[in-house]
């Protein structure tokens, strides 16, 4: 297996850049950059450390300390200012127990870094990049540092009857463990209020690419994952309701579909008939509901019956299996067909190839998404938005 690494430096685009190259590569890459965030650092379990060579100070040696407390030999790389030396003899300096065994200009070329691990005999086993991951945000979440570093990309729905972009979804990332599974983010926030403020920060990215893509003359509605005991959340409602006002896109009716909440597969226990009535009045404001995660857990047809939705989306996995059954597509059509006879839009989840495509235009599907027409990107890389 390859090596964890753990970056310990100021984020600049350069570096977010080497670290998704990186990730492309089969490493497992997290980053730290503020002293509230050691122990997180700690917790991912790294098998190498890159270090700027100015932060070599009291930040990597509490990491590498903590590291140590397990009886772990961690080895650290630094990362130094074009035309400097290295700041000691390799394969001699020690940072306290740890041994220094590369040295490279911050303006690093990636084969350079990844011939210096190639030469290390180290890695973890795939449970324990799991258990890391998951540690390390619960960590974050432990020091207030996980809400400050989500940050969202946005994946395009596409009309499979005039192949146009006919819609966005906003998906959660985090900036220390940028591959990480967006839904064990979710799964950590077992304080409801910190699940409803990260749910508020993706409707703040929403709003800020509709706005954008709308000067560009090039609107299209923008979705946001919510559970629906966030959505049950009478200050979550207020707060949701005061921004759509306070951006002058809540209208005065039903249907507008500038923003659209797609409804996650959640097994706690709301009033049904409370969040009916609350979800008519946030229609009122021009939200638009889907049904997210379809095939999967507790979403069923249930909630297709019950709650005023406008859309499903039929989950990734469910339609992957059903793609490699062919008998079991008939499930799918009938799902579809059904929909449709209701007035609800459907949505094909995980659609990453040209045979995935031709089976989701065979089911009759209006919109697809999926990895066949390019990964999740940040806003600002396809419309004049700000990214803070």
């Amino acid at each position: 297996m390859l090596p964890r690494l753990l970056f310990v430096h100021a984020a600049d685009a350069a570096s977010c850049q080497a670290h998704a190259e990186l990730r492309s590569r089969g490493y497992s890459v997290a980053w730290i950059g503020h002293a509230a965030e050691i122990a997180a650092g700690t917790a991912f379990a790294p098998d190498v450390v890159i270090a700027d060579a100015q932060s070599r100070g009291d930040d990597l040696i509490t990491v590498l300390d903590q590291i140590g407390h397990d009886g772990r030999i961690c080895p650290v790389i630094e990362l130094r200012p074009p035309g400097e030396y290295p700041s000691a003899v390799l394969g001699e300096a020690m940072i306290g127990e740890h041994p220094l065994v590369g040295s490279l200009e911050r303006t690093y070329k990636i084969g350079a870094l990844t011939a210096i691990l190639a030469s290390l005999a180290t890695g973890t086993g795939r449970s324990e990049h799991a258990a890391g991951d998951r540690r390390m945000i619960a960590a974050l979440l432990v020091e207030s540092r996980l809400l400050p570093n989500l940050h969202y990309e946005f994946l395009p729905k596409i009309d499979l009857t005039t192949d146009q972009v006919a819609g966005y979804e906003a998906l959660a990332r985090l900036r220390n463990i940028p591959g990480v599974n967006p839904e064990w983010l979710f799964a950590a926030m077992t304080d409801a209020g910190i699940e409803a403020a990260a749910t508020m920060k993706a409707v703040t990215a929403a709003l800020d690419l509709w706005l954008a893509l709308s000067v560009e003359q090039r609107s299209a509605p923008v979705a946001i994952n919510c559970s629906q005991a966030v959505l049950a959340d009478p200050l979550f409602q207020a707060a949701l309701g005061d921004e759509l006002r306070r951006r002058g896109v809540a209208s005065n009716g039903p249907g507008r579909g500038v923003l659209i909440i797609e409804i996650t597969e959640d097994a706690r226990p709301v009033d049904t008939q409370r969040l009916v009535r609350d979800m008519n009045g946030l229609r009122d404001l021009g939200v638009v509901f889907s049904l997210d995660d379809f095939g999967k857990g507790a979403t069923n047809f249930d909630r297709v019956f019950t709650l005023p939705i406008a859309e499903l989306k039929i989950d990734k996995d469910f339609f992957g299996h059903c793609a490699r059954h062919v008998h079991e597509l008939g499930i799918l059509r009938e799902v579809v067909r059904s929909c449709h006879a209701r007035g609800l839009s459907t949505v094909v989840e995980g659609v990453e190839t040209e045979e995935h495509l031709a089976i989701a235009r065979d089911l009759g599907a209006r919109c697809a998404q999926g990895f066949y027409w390019g990964r999740p990107m940040a806003a600002g890389s396809f419309a004049h938005v700000r990214v803070i």
